[in-house]
């Protein structure tokens, strides 16, 4: 089976260092630019003939419209789920860090340099950012067909949460997700709890894109950003 994450194109949020999470904001749309990104991807995926058997997509506006310009003409109704919404930022949401420092020193002080989402009000804990990105992988560990080719429009913060899943870490690894950006792992259902030495066999369990903009190489912007939920 193939699964393949894809974040959102720029939206206005992104583009003036605001950080996003699980509202819907004005400044959370996608900009112009946000809106080519997903038109490329989608040239993309039709100049490789990439074609998946089954579509999720997160039931925020900037991810639907990804979806929507990226992937319509597959013609393939998608499964909208609230476990791909992006992880919450509580007060921080709308905010750049200079604002957050201004309204909330003290959740700021305790966030600053723990990354520590517990202390911010409103957002979700880190054991439920956790929990959600293993019910997700869970949810793509369902299509039992090794022919199958899942494709998931989400964010970048759950996305380093379900990445956290797959690759059965304890660690939270921080990832300059691009937008509209490719992560795509290779991997047997079949087999995936199997406790024997299958584990330690390479050829069922792959990465193949990680982080990866084939469709906007030629684009010449810096595509990352300075943190998993900007």
């Amino acid at each position: 089976m193939k699964l393949l994450l894809v974040r959102h194109g720029e939206t206005f949020a992104n583009d003036a260092q605001r950080w996003s999470g699980s509202q819907d904001l004005e400044i959370t749309n996608l900009t112009e630019n946000g809106k080519n990104q997903a038109k490329k991807l989608g040239s993309w995926f039709k100049d490789t003939n990439y074609i998946p058997t089954h579509i999720y997509v997160s039931p925020q506006k900037r991810a639907l419209d990804t979806y929507h310009l990226a992937g319509n003409h597959w013609n393939i109704e998608p499964n909208i789920i609230d476990e791909l919404k992006e992880t919450s930022a509580g007060n921080f949401e709308g905010h750049t860090w200079e604002e957050i420092e201004q309204l909330f020193p003290q959740e700021a002080d305790g966030f600053r340099f723990s990354r520590n989402w517990d202390v911010v009000n409103g957002a979700e804990t880190e054991s439920e950012r956790r929990s959600r990105g293993k019910n997700v992988l869970n949810i793509a560990l369902n299509h039992q067909n090794n022919t199958d080719i899942v494709i998931m429009f989400c964010h970048a913060s759950i996305i380093g949460n379900i990445i956290a899943a797959i690759l059965e870490t304890p660690k939270l690894w921080g990832i300059r997700t691009k937008n509209t950006a490719i992560f795509e792992f290779e991997l047997d259902p079949q087999q995936w709890n199997d406790m024997s030495r299958t584990k330690n066999n390479p050829t069922l369990w792959r990465i193949l894109r990680f982080n990866e903009t084939p469709h906007l190489e030629n684009d010449g912007k810096d595509l990352g950003n300075l943190g998993s939920q900007i």
